[in-house]
């Protein structure tokens, strides 16, 4: 009984001590937190090369033992927003890698995929060849496109660019169009700023706030990480704020008429990022489009609103 008490006194110790060494080391902290997340949601970790870019990419879905009508389902790609990565997709994968395959990169500049300093960084029509070129790097044929906020907008202009690769499109807070009603942040990028730019703790803070209705809470070494990450990566910002303004203020406006997929468009009526009214302008550019206001949501729908949004999209990418 003393042995017993003795050992258990020790593991005890040595919890305490790796969960202290853990909340003290962010980037540890990030890495098994991500880890974890990733591996219950059955999505491996891999590294593919695309236009001579090492891109971390999440990956999974049903193995080969599967039920080969399962296997041979559309795959799933999706595009993450500005500032984040893939883990912003993870719960949305979780969802549909149970039926299909999914996949989630790191898009350039973003996450754990940042550009080198030698090397400029892309514009929107780079942008494009670039997921086309990850599209047949991963072998996924032909797809299922789902994307938010900027990768929203990304999406329906490679939809637009490659009709015959994307079967069913799903937008979520897409940028790329402009509001009928302006709202704050909108103001503020018209004046040249960067609403989204995170330099300090506050600055996340700020951030978050404007993607939630009711902000999670973000442990804060997972929320140091980030911030050091961002900050690690601003020399670039500048230039990628620029060479991408133009595109996520208007840049899909002229093209909405190009896109033939069938297409799912869903906002949050309280979004403070881009504005519910901007779902019109997607609906009625794009001819076989359905849109869906979904009430009490943000700009990050799946959070807000996680129940009606795998509902509408289970449903669309079913049929």
């Amino acid at each position: 009984m003393i042995r017993l008490a003795w050992a258990v006194g020790i593991l005890g110790v040595m919890i305490i001590s790796c969960a202290i060494i853990l909340w003290n080391w962010p980037t540890g902290f990030y890495w098994i937190s991500t880890y974890a997340g990733r591996t219950a949601a059955g999505l491996r970790l891999e590294e593919l090369e695309v236009d001579g870019l090492r891109t971390p990419t999440l990956d999974g879905g049903p193995t080969e033992s599967s039920d080969q009508l399962i296997l041979e389902r559309t795959p799933i790609l999706f595009l993450h927003g500005w500032g984040t990565g893939k883990e912003a997709m993870l719960s949305e994968m979780r969802w549909f890698g149970r039926s299909r395959r999914v996949i989630a990169p790191d898009l350039p500049g973003f996450g754990d995929n940042p550009f080198p300093i030698d090397r400029a960084v892309f514009d929107v029509t780079r942008y494009l060849k670039w997921i086309e070129e990850f599209r047949v790097t991963a072998k996924l044929g032909r797809i299922d496109l789902v994307g938010e906020s900027m990768g929203g907008a990304l999406a329906a202009a490679y939809a637009a660019s490659y009709p015959d690769s994307v079967r069913r499109l799903v937008l979520q807070a897409p940028a790329g169009v402009r509001a009928p009603k302006t709202n704050a942040f909108m103001r503020e990028i018209e004046d040249g700023g960067n609403p989204l730019l995170i330099e300090t703790g506050e600055d996340f803070d700020r951030v978050v706030g404007l993607c939630f209705v009711d902000p999670p809470p973000i442990p804060t070494p997972f929320k140091n990480y980030l911030v050091n990450r961002a900050i690690s990566n601003r020399l670039k910002m500048p230039e990628m704020i620029e060479s991408m303004r133009s595109f996520l203020v208007e840049g899909n406006e002229q093209i909405l008429g190009l896109i033939r997929a069938p297409t799912l468009i869903l906002y949050g009526d309280q979004d403070e990022i881009t504005d519910a009214s901007m779902l019109e302008v997607y609906r009625d550019g794009i001819a076989n489009s359905h849109g869906v206001l979904i009430p009490g949501a943000g700009h990050v729908i799946m959070y807000d609103a996680p129940k009606q949004t795998i509902r509408e999209i289970a449903g669309f990418l079913d049929q």
